[in-house]
């Protein structure tokens, strides 16, 4: 193992794993090399930059302690304007973050020693990513990757109110908190999409939220994208039509359960790239991290990241 980046986001969990960074570097230690290099993000993005110099000096395993937020960004590090950094680093994900979404779908222990147990070096599960090109706050184009969920609509404005909400409660409460008091003044909006590929297709409908789905879960445990796989080179697209807050709250538990597809007002199919065009102003978060509004287009990177974990 030529190089190892141990990278962590000590305010994930308000704070907590800053706190118990002791604890949580002593379970991890056993199962990587001593002679890693530790990093602590300082501010959004953070790890980004940190990952990506990390790779560019010959890094080939980054280990990632945090939440899905702390997962984006360290995906993200991977790439830069020319594709891939360093095609053969490895990546293994330590959850210890308010949302987990991601390990629910990589079926990783929710603790630090298990998670970091599953490490190994013969390990090499290549996992596909999206990416989404859609319009930052300031009105320019920009694009980013994701490696579970990117969704447009009241997914993107629970997102916003959750992120400026404690958590203290856990990722599932907070969640649901962000539901309940963003719904009701949700407008629903239309949007159209174009399907590429051998089997394209056109669409159009006023929406609740549009979800494009790699991974199953997202939002605390809810699963909207039951079937996704991770590794198919294909991404699921979950249509969430024009419903209403009561009609999304009679449904949390199907939505919880992955059984809401059989709604009426949901569709789903699968795609390795969409165009989409956005008629009203449309939030955009990518693995529960809001990033700008009205995406352009969705597209599958088939392989892209190699999980390091068993």
């Amino acid at each position: 193992m030529a190089g190892t980046l141990l990278v962590a986001n000590p305010h994930a969990q308000n704070g907590r794993v800053g706190r118990r960074w002791t604890a949580i570097e002593k379970a991890v230690a056993p199962h990587l090399p001593p002679d890693r290099q530790t990093s602590f993000t300082k501010a959004p993005r953070d790890a980004e930059a940190i990952v990506r110099r990390a790779l560019q000096t010959g890094t080939d395993l980054v280990v990632a302690v945090g939440g899905d937020g702390m997962f984006n960004e360290v995906v993200n590090g991977f790439f830069d304007e020319a594709g891939p950094v360093r095609p053969q680093a490895r990546l293994a994900l330590i959850p210890a973050g308010t949302g987990s979404d991601l390990s629910r779908t990589l079926d990783l222990p929710p603790d630090a020693a298990r998670s970091a147990a599953r490490i190994s070096p013969g390990a090499d599960r290549r996992l596909d990513v999206g990416r989404v090109t859609f319009r930052d706050p300031s009105g320019n184009v920009a694009s980013r990757y994701f490696i579970n969920i990117a969704e447009a609509g009241s997914g993107g404005a629970v997102v916003a109110k959750s992120n400026r909400t404690t958590k203290a409660f856990g990722g599932k409460l907070s969640f649901l908190w962000a539901i309940l008091t963003t719904m009701p003044r949700h407008k629903n909006t239309r949007i159209r999409w174009k399907v590429d590929g051998p089997d394209p297709s056109v669409g159009e409908a006023v929406v609740n939220n549009f979800i494009v789905a790699n991974g199953r879960h997202f939002g605390g445990g809810l699963t909207p994208a039951p079937d996704a796989r991770m590794d198919d080179g294909l991404l699921d697209v979950v249509v969430v039509g024009d419903i209403d807050f009561p009609e999304v709250r009679r449904n949390l538990g199907r939505f919880r359960r992955g059984t809401h597809l059989s709604h009426p007002a949901i569709s789903h199919f699968r795609a390795a790239a969409l165009d989409t065009e956005c008629v009203d102003d449309m939030l955009l978060d990518t693995d529960g991290e809001l990033v700008g509004a009205n995406p352009t287009r969705f597209e599958v990177v088939p392989a892209a990241i190699r999980l390091a974990q068993t």
